[in-house]
């Protein structure tokens, strides 16, 4: 141990990498952050290619044994992992090695999926898999100073009733609507979230809950967890539409989340579909999400009639157009259900708001050619009364080449997406995502190298 090791709980170092760098750099002349580094790169192949035995992990990293051994004896002091069976034999006749396991208990992560009407809360453990959930109705346009205290209770209300232990909480994924500055890690300028823009979520957060807290916008979010859980497995070209209140787009490009320049990339519902059209709340005239986005479907749907029962009836039949009703307490999801039993109302608020999706879709088929295209939000709860006229105007107004290519279908993870990408977003911050490790080990082993060699030439 170091001395900057003093006083500082083993089960604690493995936790670093969120508050961190780690991976290994050829400038980086400090044995201590190469050790801590081949650390987490042991831990990270462990995580994802085990159990393994101490000799498949040296050569799966290109550290040597002698280093393998000793970092797995101090991840196994931690906890994180665990020894545990043998292979049932050894190549040589040997001794039979014993498998490590990835620990996936050994710590909890919280997802939170902060939606302009609702939430959705996860815990979840090590490898993603949920422990615990909690939704229900939320309110952005209450300010963060109402919404941040509401949730950090709800987040220990959840631990607490799961009978989870705090001091197991590595860090907190959020996810929330709007463009989320990259290097400023905070809202900017969100449209339909008054009082949102500059406020440091994270740095509240953190404050209040102990533990290291990241922010994504929330369809990047869905994005990432729809490419290793749900349906969009194995696709490296694809994009997760959002159609609720807002309509956000998460893109991967070349399987990766691409964020921009200054990482707002994908603020899809900007998108201008209608020359001098409603104004928008970002000060835009036209955006596909003043045109298309829930509450304008609910505008739609009562102002074709719906709600007005026997009166409308009446005034279609003695021709008149219906007036629209007063109802200010309809929301989507009953236009949705509505239109899914046939009302004539909702199916046209729908339709038309499909269309004019399809439309803005068209013209991200021709942009980045995608090969599949998931739609998620309260609106897709439509289902192929949302998706056959989306899919109809792409085929319509994009290029054959790029619009065969093109799959377009619900997300599978539904209600949980966001949320549980905002958790697999901690967890890559930790281990690092699945692709990463050829890469590292690579760096790690040539710094390994280039240590060693210096050691010897200063002891000669």
């Amino acid at each position: 141990m170091t001395n900057s090791d003093a006083g500082v709980p083993p089960s604690l170092r493995w936790r670093d990498a969120l508050v961190r760098p780690t991976v290994v750099s050829h400038r980086a002349s400090d044995l201590h952050d190469m050790r801590e580094a081949n650390n987490t790169l042991v831990l990270r192949v462990i995580r994802q290619h085990g159990p393994l035995a101490r000799v498949a992990i040296a050569r799966r990293t290109g550290l040597s044994r002698t280093t393998v051994s000793s970092i797995v004896d101090g991840l196994l002091a931690e906890g994180v992992v665990r020894e545990g069976e043998t292979l049932s034999a050894a190549p040589s006749g040997g001794r039979r090695p014993t498998l490590v396991h990835f620990n996936e208990s050994a710590g909890v992560i919280l997802g939170v999926d902060i939606g302009r009407t609702h939430f959705t809360l996860l815990a979840t453990d090590l490898h993603a898999h949920v422990i615990a959930r909690q939704s229900g109705p939320w309110d952005t346009d209450l300010g963060p100073d109402v919404c941040l205290p509401r949730l950090i209770g709800t987040i220990r209300q959840l631990i607490s009733e799961s009978q989870l232990d705090w001091d197991r909480v590595v860090g907190v994924g959020v996810g929330i609507p709007g463009p989320v500055d990259a290097t400023l890690n905070m809202l900017v300028a969100p449209p339909r979230m008054a009082g949102w823009g500059g406020v440091d979520v994270t740095g509240i957060l953190r404050a209040a809950l102990g533990a290291p807290v990241l922010l994504n916008n929330d369809a990047n979010l869905g994005a990432l967890a729809e490419s290793r859980y749900g349906a969009a497995i194995g696709a490296s070209d694809f994009a997760y539409v959002k159609v609720g209140t807002g309509i956000g787009c998460g893109l991967v490009i070349d399987g990766k989340i691409y964020r921009g320049s200054s990482g707002v990339a994908g603020e899809f519902g900007h998108f201008t579909v209608i020359n001098d059209g409603p104004l928008c709340d970002c000060g835009n005239r036209g955006c596909l999400e003043a045109v298309a986005g829930a509450p304008q479907i609910v505008r739609l749907a009562l102002s074709a009639g719906y709600g007005q029962g026997e009166a409308t009836a009446r005034a279609t039949a003695n021709g008149k157009a219906p007036q629209p009703t007063q109802d200010t307490e309809v929301d989507v999801a009953e236009v949705i259900q509505a239109a899914l039993r046939g009302d004539p109302a909702c199916l046209s608020a729908v339709r038309r708001a499909a269309e004019l999706i399809g439309v803005a879709l068209a013209g991200l088929v021709n942009l980045v050619n995608p090969s599949v295209i998931l739609l998620d939000g309260s609106v897709s709860r439509a289902g192929e009364l949302l998706l056959d006229p989306i899919r109809e105007a792409i085929r319509e107004r994009s290029l054959l080449a790029a619009s065969r290519a093109a799959r377009v279908q619900a997300s599978a993870l539904g209600d949980s997406a966001i949320a549980l990408g905002a958790a697999t977003m901690v967890i890559d911050a930790i281990f690092g995502p699945p692709v990463a490790i050829a890469h590292v080990a690579d760096e790690a082993a040539g710094a390994e190298a280039r240590a060693t060699a210096g050691t010897a030439s200063s002891e000669d």
